[in-house]
């Protein structure tokens, strides 16, 4: 039926299913929901968005590896899953290898932050408090082998500082120990911390990006201090391996057309995200970028 749909020139003639890593209601569950209706507008098919959630991604990745290449089954797929095909080498897919690509949905950077009674002022104040004191000063984050884990360790080959890592399952409490100070600092996503932030009960000393981020321009990009620095994180749709171009582009242009909505920017702005659709080729050159980038940290995750 795929096959005769394409001859056609129909795509699509059925229902489309978008899965992904994590649970009902979790960043990437919402953003599929914010974006399907524009994406049924446009392709005049249902959207059916189905949780995968476990596993770091691989259960849904597994899952999207074993459909048929037809556009009928996607993937919204995190920058974490590319982290964690670079560094460790016992997932069971390639990022390079398995997927095709059709556009980014969203980017995002991490933000540093500190208890809103540090004596850290700025990443200027942390970076030489590090050099003061190796080994002394810790940075809590939410799992080895993470982007937020390997984003410090990134920065650290980079500075030739030494900081200890705290690794936390329960954000709760790492937003309570860096308010407490019991942490020294900790790497989030602003919307992890909004809260805190708001509430001005922490300080948002760095972001992770190279130039000032549009949506947080009050807060100094660690690029700018630390040449060639620079984690920006994203969210996007892939579909298996082998997805004929002329599907792969017209996915692509019904995600343009869906992050350029005013009320969908306005939503996933509003979760901390920058919209920002590409061509499948420009999705798969920041995914081999990336890669690159983390693979030399996979002695950060896995024994040498």
């Amino acid at each position: 039926m795929a096959t005769g749909a394409r001859a056609q020139g129909t795509f699509p003639s059925k229902p489309i299913r978008i899965v992904h890593g994590y649970g009902p209601g979790s960043n990437p569950d919402t953003i599929a929901r914010v974006i399907s209706p524009s994406l049924i507008e446009t392709l005049g098919q249902s959207v059916i968005v189905e949780p995968k959630p476990g596993a770091g991604e691989r259960i849904a990745a597994q899952y999207l590896m074993s459909q048929p290449a037809d556009g009928y089954t996607l993937y919204l797929i995190t920058g974490g899953a590319n982290v964690i095909s670079a560094t460790d080498p016992q997932t069971p897919f390639n990022t390079l290898k398995d997927f095709s690509y059709v556009s980014t949905i969203t980017l995002f950077p991490f933000v540093l932050v500190v208890g809103a009674n540090s004596p850290i002022k700025n990443f200027a104040d942390l970076l030489a408090a590090a050099r003061a004191n190796p080994g002394k000063l810790n940075y809590g984050h939410s799992g080895v082998g993470n982007t937020l884990h390997l984003a410090v360790e990134y920065l650290k080959a980079l500075t030739d500082i030494k900081i200890e890592p705290v690794a936390y399952k329960d954000t709760g409490q790492q937003i309570a120990d860096v308010i407490s100070g019991r942490l020294d600092f900790a790497i989030s996503t602003f919307t992890g911390y909004h809260a805190a932030l708001a509430n001005k009960q922490v300080r948002a000393i760095g972001v992770t990006s190279k130039e000032v981020w549009p949506l947080n321009p009050d807060v100094e990009p660690i690029g700018a201090v630390v040449p060639g620095y620079e984690v920006v994180s994203w969210l996007g749709l892939a579909a298996p391996v082998g997805l004929p171009t002329d599907i792969a582009d017209k996915l692509a242009n019904a995600v343009a057309v869906a992050v350029a909505r005013p009320d969908v920017k306005a939503r996933l702005e509003g979760m901390g995200n920058e919209a920002r659709a590409s061509t499948p080729a420009v999705f798969r050159a920041r995914v081999e970028t990336d890669y690159a980038k983390w693979k030399p940290l996979a002695k950060f995750v896995t024994p040498s």
